[in-house]
């Protein structure tokens, strides 16, 4: 039956075409872990990570202080193959700092393992932990290293984790605004000597100014609008920035504040201190969305002195906690099936839409404060209302 063989035989070398076709598409496809239902824009995305000198400034006694682009932005697209999550954690050596890259690497993991999956350190995984954490590790991203730029100019946004935060920490969020033609840069902001490579040492005086320098240095990249500059911030991370728009020469249009937990009642005791700094800060100008939890009910009328000459926009995000602001907090439950666990992630992709929604209005090619936020549909957890400036009468 030699024709029925080569029956076979052609069915048989089409299958493993077909297998070999859907498996080089899989190798470039992302993990649907991360992005669940967020749907991504016109632009493939690439990242890149490296670190920069800052020469006004000293580290440790030793010379320039370092600091960390990581960097997500709208790619040409092409065959790049999509990198695994573990490659967020990698950072560049530097040859100036030779432990600085290891010890962020690690220190990275194990705030990555804190919030996860509450264990202080990675070493600390039990082992149904450790196999969810490298299924983390494994997850292909929506990015592709070192992809050549799409063409055009993009707005910049800066981020700031939290303090003890991880610069990678809220890479679904910055992958999404990548696609949709964005610039994202995190950082470590690390401490100002090598004793601790946690971000919640030196304040604002270190992070205000690594800001500014990321700012400058982004603004000279052939594919960056000087003309759009935003950022976004969580927690600690997120009264840093709005710190940061306070002091002039600050060239941020637009902020973006994730549960900064200055706007709770039970809290306010603990930030006392960083309310009265801003009170001696310039008012800013600056449009800026406020993100929060439903439960505790926000009371954002702690900004209402010193944000009362900006454009505010006031949200509340239902089903979240704290660190549900972040990439992490969905993705811990998801990977240990928890209860729940797709509640808070459709909670946490409304957040990303929201963001972007904001920064689109703001930054866009035709910004108009009408076009936001959005009528806000009783299915959604995410409800944004508009506070208009001048509250207490802007000049």
């Amino acid at each position: 039956m030699p024709g029925f063989v080569r029956i076979l035989d052609v069915r048989r070398i089409a299958a493993l075409a077909l297998l070999a076709l859907c498996s080089e598409v899989y190798a470039f496809a992302q993990d649907p872990l991360l992005w669940g239902e967020l749907k991504a824009g016109a632009y493939a995305v690439g990242y890149r990570s490296f670190f920069a000198l800052d020469e006004s400034r000293g580290y440790d006694g030793k010379g320039a202080r370092p600091v960390l682009f990581n960097v997500w932005y709208p790619a040409a697209g092409g065959g790049s193959a999509k990198l695994n999550y573990q490659a967020y954690f990698d950072v560049p050596h530097l040859d100036v700092y030779p432990q600085l890259g290891g010890r962020l690497r690690s220190h990275a993991r194990n705030i990555a393992c804190e919030v996860l999956f509450g264990r202080k350190s990675e070493s600390l995984l039990r082992s149904r932990e450790r196999k969810a954490f490298n299924r983390l590790l494994a997850a292909r991203t929506a990015a592709g290293l070192n992809m050549r730029e799409a063409p055009g100019r993009f707005p910049i946004v800066l981020y700031h984790p939290g303090s003890d935060g991880s610069f990678e920490e809220n890479s679904v969020l910055f992958e999404y605004l990548a696609s949709f033609g964005y610039i994202v840069v995190s950082s470590a902001f690390q401490s100002p000597d090598s004793n601790t490579v946690s971000n919640n040492v030196g304040g604002i005086e270190r992070s205000g100014a690594d800001l500014t320098f990321i700012a400058r240095q982004a603004l000279k990249w052939p594919n960056a609008d000087p003309e759009k500059v935003a950022a976004i911030g969580h927690s600690a991370g997120a009264q840093y920035v709005l710190q940061w728009i306070g002091a002039p020469p600050c060239p941020a249009s637009a902020i973006v504040d994730l549960d900064s937990t200055m706007e709770y009642d039970e809290l306010l005791r603990f930030h006392k201190r960083t309310l009265a700094a801003m009170e001696k800060l310039v008012p800013p100008k600056v449009p800026v969305l406020l993100l929060a939890r439903t439960t505790p009910k926000p009371k954002f009328s702690a900004f209402d002195n010193y944000l009362r000459f900006a454009t505010r926009y006031e949200g509340e995000a239902a089903h979240l906690e704290h660190d549900d602001f972040l990439s992490h907090g969905f993705l811990g439950r998801a990977l240990m099936g928890s209860t729940g666990a797709e509640r808070v992630r459709r909670s946490y992709e409304e957040v990303c839409r929201a963001v972007k929604a904001f920064l689109d209005s703001k930054l866009g090619d035709s910004p108009s404060g009408n076009s936001f936020p959005p009528p806000h549909s009783p299915a959604s957890p995410v409800s944004v209302r508009y506070r208009p400036e001048a509250i207490k009468g802007a000049p």
